[in-house]
Order: structure tokens, then C-alpha cells, then sequence
């Protein structure tokens, strides 16, 4: 009757007594013994054995040692070895009668020490070897659980982050046009509002269609046509094959607000800023371009917080360094950002 285990254990009980009944039949077959002690002796040894592994098995279940050889599992397998013994014996002794058991038990006690020990010794290893993978499976696995609430903590800082870093920026906007054009500053104010609205209802973990990224990116444009006005021209080339593809949500929005600051702070031209979104084999490439002023250099005390976040976001959530690439190529600042498949 087996203790309460699972079906694999309990398999593996039923190998490991065919496997040691097989090899008493064998062993006791080959030194010529009668065949109703060679069936009575495997069958008796098999349950014992059957038994004793069990015992092995919860004592290492529940009280695991730090190593797979010590004196406690040792001395555990030569106990349970000699209680084998024990029981065997007077097993024989009742069903065979003394003279029997002096005549064939006996003489095959030293032996039969010798295999009994070997197998226990090899299931304790194996059972030691079973924990300690449970062991090492357990804390890998919460290594895992730490290192995603780490990683969602600091994802949620850097959102919390993101929030006021565009907020106080429009805020200043509306601020110094509500002297000059009350009428836009109001507009200015909803677009706001219906922006952050979309924003602040989303998980920086949750992936989102690139559709809906570029539909927020354009309200958020709307707000800064405002403040720039007719200097400030958007081209928008979308491969329409991708529209469902999954990205972070307020990905784009932290480097089109770059594009807005390389390219038209400290100039008084009208500014095109491409953004570029194609399907490629490896996956979702975005890119955004806008005029560069070698120049200007007001850029160099900011303290580049947009692309630095987006950058960090990519690797948290993908766990990879080059998904965003900037380049500076013929007057122009071109930001790349890699979603993989």
C-alpha cells in the first residue's frame, strides 16, 4: 500500500521494486536455489524494498540535507538496511522453518546486505538529486517574481516620470499663451485634457496596437501645433499592413517631443517631422527624422530624459540594448526604435 504520493512517485516505486525483485530472481537463479524460495524471496524482498524506499523518500522530502553524501543519509540506508534484514529473516523463518532458513537464507545474508544497501543508496541519491532540483527550480523561480516586480517597479517610475515631464512642459505652453491668444489657450487645454486622458489609463507593461500609438502621438502634435504653429509640419508614412502590430504604449510621444526640441528650438523656420513606421522581417521598425542645428547646442542642458527612458523601457520589457538608435546624417536627427517579433 503505497503512502500518499503522486502517480510519477508512485511509478517509480513500482520500477524500483521490479528492478530489485529481478535482480534477487536473478542472482538467487544463478546460485541454485530452489524455486519456491527464489519466488517467495523476490517477492518479499521486492514489497520490503518497495517500502523502505517510500520511508526514503519522505524523510528526504521533508527534511533535505545540504549534500548528497553525508553521515545522516549514510547512516539513514545502513538503519533501514539492517531493518531489511531484520525483517526479512524472521519472515523466512516463519514461512520456511529454521532448518530451511539455516540451509538457504543464511549463508546469502552477507550478500543480500551488500545489494540491499547498494539500491537504497542509489534511491536516496536519486531522490537527493530530485529535491535539490525542486530546491534550485523554487528560488530560480523566485529570483524570476523578484526581478519582475523589480522590474514593473521601475518601469511605473519611469511612466510616473514621463507624466509630469510632458505635463509641465504644456503647461507652460498654455501659460504663456493665455496672455497673447486666451482663444487657443483654451483649445490648448482640452486637447490637454482629451491627451491625458488617454495616457493615464494605460499600463507602461501592456502592450498596445501601433494604430492607437499613432493616433495619441497625433493629438499630441495638435498641442504643439498650437504652440509652434505654421512652423511645425508633420509627415506620417504608416505601412497599413502593420496597424495591429503590439508596442509600449507612450513610446513615440517622448521622441517626437525630442524631434520638436532638436528641431525647432532656436529657429524660426518651418520644421517637417517624418515619422515612419514599416513591417520588416525582425520585426516593427520606427523612425522619425526632423532638422538638426549642429549650432545649436541649448539641447546640451537638458538632461535627456525621453530617449534615455525609451531606451530603458526596451530593455526591461524586451531584454535587449539596441532596439533605439539615433544617428545625425545631412542636417538630420533620425531616431530608429526596433519593436521585435
Amino acid at each position: 500500500m503505497f503512502l500518499k504520493t503522486s502517480t510519477r512517485v508512485q511509478l517509480l516505486f513500482i520500477v524500483w521494486t521490479v528492478i530489485a525483485s529481478l535482480v534477487f530472481f536473478c542472482v538467487l537463479l544463478i546460485n541454485h536455489y530452489p524455486i519456491d524460495i527464489v519466488w517467495k524471496d523476490t517477492l518479499f524482498s521486492g514489497l520490503l524494498i518497495s517500502v523502505i524506499s517510500q520511508i526514503i523518500y519522505f524523510i528526504q522530502t521533508y527534511y533535505h540535507a545540504k549534500r548528497p553524501v553525508n553521515f545522516s543519509n549514510f547512516g539513514l540506508v545502513l538503519v533501514l538496511t539492517a531493518f531489511y534484514q531484520l525483517s526479512i529473516n524472521s519472515a523466512f523463518q516463519l514461512v520456511l522453518g529454521d532448518e530451511r532458513w539455516r540451509e538457504y537464507i543464511l549463508p546469502f545474508e552477507g550478500a543480500r546486505a551488500f545489494i540491499v544497501f547498494f539500491i537504497l543508496i542509489s534511491v536516496s541519491l536519486y531522490w537527493w538529486i530530485n529535491k535539490n532540483q525542486q530546491i534550485q527550480s523554487q528560488v530560480q523561480q523566485q529570483l524570476i517574481e523578484q526581478e519582475r516586480a523589480l522590474t514593473k517597479a521601475e518601469l511605473d517610475n519611469i511612466h510616473q516620470q514621463l507624466q509630469p515631464h510632458f505635463l509641465f512642459n504644456s503647461l507652460n505652453s498654455i501659460g504663456a499663451l493665455t496672455e497673447i491668444n486666451p482663444k487657443e489657450a483654451n483649445r490648448m487645454i482640452l486637447l490637454l485634457s482629451d491627451f491625458l486622458r488617454g495616457t493615464l489609463r494605460k499600463d507602461i507593461q501592456t502592450l498596445i496596437p501601433i494604430a492607437e500609438e499613432i493616433e495619441q502621438v497625433k493629438r499630441y502634435l495638435e498641442i504643439e501645433k498650437i504652440r509652434f504653429g505654421h512652423r511645425l509640419k508633420t509627415e506620417f508614412d504608416i505601412d497599413e499592413g502593420c496597424m495591429k502590430t503590439l508596442v509600449p504604449p507612450l513610446l513615440l510621444q517622448p521622441v517626437i517631443e525630442n524631434a520638436i526640441k532638436f528641431g525647432l528650438y532656436g529657429s524660426t523656420d518651418e520644421v517637417t517631422i517624418y515619422v515612419g513606421v514599416q513591417l520588416q522581417e525582425n520585426g516593427l521598425l520606427i523612425e522619425v527624422r526632423n532638422p538638426f542645428d549642429s549650432d545649436f547646442t541649448q539641447y546640451k542642458t537638458g538632461k535627456g530624459f525621453g530617449l534615455t527612458s525609451i531606451k530603458r523601457r526596451l530593455m526591461l520589457l524586451f531584454n535587449q540594448y539596441d532596439l533605439l538608435t539615433t544617428e545625425k546624417k545631412d542636417k538630420l536627427f533620425i531616431t530608429k526604435i526596433l519593436i521585435p517579433k
